[in-house]
């Protein structure tokens, strides 16, 4: 566990990380009135404090619009001022920290966006109920704005003295929207190949680097997979994996799922469906969830290092540096995936139920995590911010 310790420098960046462990952006769910909480600069230097090299704080909306919700933070100078002080008691702990810059797309249920922005026409089931049921289809002006919004967006975050960004092109969000050819059934130049479907995200990335100016990290979080039939595949990932390497991205964050069609292909382990059932914004979302739940939300059996045999695919194909994650349980698991290749490893589960828990690895009294996958934290970020129920002994 040493050699997980030591300083390392994040791909071609100068930025050095006194460790290869990189707190993933998970969201918190740690805001008030649109703006970041005291909460969230807590929860953030909790992780720099625990042995993070790196420690991303989670859903940085690029606009008004891009919010799944209206409550949402997103990058503004009000919450620009906040932020910055997040960063600044984050380096005081020793760390480092990157903002997640991303779009819904039509995955949203902000009452104030009639219209949500998605690669195509869709039915937009996560906001059915609340009035938000289909997209509209992006036009090139539309999307010669959403590039603008991560541009800006992402210079704004480095003048807020944060190290780096996180670009989101997985989760079934607006980027990963344009690459699953489930949701984008556009005709033209971005929809049909790989190479068509990828192009706006990579449009995307190429205006946020040239915005922020060559030397600061700019990393990306892409999907291995949809885990959808007919949705982004391996091979998908391979290729734009190659294109992102051409571009100069810092570094990749492999990951999965498609957060309105299949969420738990992230997180594995328990559904909380009572917890998210309670968390309905309204009693039509109560009910559905309570009486359709078991239907609508499949389970997927926790493993360690669960996405590892396909991330070992994406090693062989490009030697840009890659973020592992998917599984992160125990020391004898960190190390096998050192073994595999990968350079930096990224979790959030485990220091979710313990910020100490790199540290407990590192000086050997404990040997892996006590978070039994129950999930119930995924419920708590939709209550008064991400946390875990049980206490540290009782797993």
């Amino acid at each position: 566990m040493e050699r997980c310790f030591m300083e390392k420098s994040l791909g071609n960046s100068q930025l050095k990380l006194r460790s290869l462990f990189i707190r993933s952006a998970a969201y918190e769910g740690m805001q008030k009135d649109g703006l970041p909480t005291e909460a969230l600069t807590e929860h953030h230097v909790a992780m720099a404090k625990g042995g993070v090299g790196l420690t991303t704080v989670s859903y940085g909306a690029v606009s008004p619009e891009a919010r799944t919700f209206h409550e949402q933070m997103y990058i503004n100078p009000q919450s620009l001022e906040k932020l910055a002080l997040l960063a600044g008691a984050v380096h005081e702990a020793g760390g480092k920290v990157a903002m997640q810059l991303t779009h819904c797309g039509y995955f949203t249920k902000n009452i104030k966006v009639k219209r949500p922005l998605a690669p195509s026409r869709v039915l937009n089931a996560y906001g059915i109920l609340s009035g938000i049921i289909f997209s509209r289809e992006m036009e090139e002006n539309d999307m010669e704005k959403v590039a603008d919004d991560f541009a800006n967006a992402a210079l704004g975050i480095k003048e807020a003295g944060f190290d780096a960004v996180e670009i989101h092109m997985g989760h079934g969000y607006l980027l990963s929207q344009f690459l699953s050819p489930v949701t984008n059934k556009r005709k033209d130049a971005y929809g049909g190949s790989v190479e068509n479907r990828s192009r706006f995200p990579l449009e995307v990335l190429s205006r946020v680097m040239e915005k922020t100016g060559p030397g600061f990290p700019v990393l990306v979080k892409l999907n291995l997979s949809d885990g959808l039939r007919k949705g982004f595949s391996l091979e998908d990932c391979k290729y734009v994996a190659k294109k992102l390497e051409d571009l100069g991205c810092t570094a990749l964050v492999l990951s999965g799922g498609f957060t309105s069609k299949s969420p738990f292909y992230l997180m594995r382990g328990k559904v909380p469906l009572l917890g998210m059932a309670c968390n309905g914004d309204n009693f039509a979302e109560k009910v559905t969830m309570a009486l359709f739940g078991p239907f609508i939300v499949r389970k997927y059996k926790f493993e360690e290092n669960f996405f590892l045999k396909q991330a070992r695919e994406i090693r062989t194909c490009v030697t840009m540096p890659l973020v592992y994650l998917g599984g992160v349980d125990s020391k004898a698991g960190i190390l096998e995936i050192l073994e595999a290749g990968f350079d930096f490893i990224a979790l959030a589960r485990a220091l979710i139920h313990d910020p100490d828990f790199l540290l407990k690895l590192k000086d050997g009294s404990i040997d892996r995590t006590e978070c039994n996958r129950c999930n119930k934290c995924v419920v708590e970020m939709d209550r008064q911010g991400v946390k875990c129920v049980l206490p540290l002994e009782a797993n």
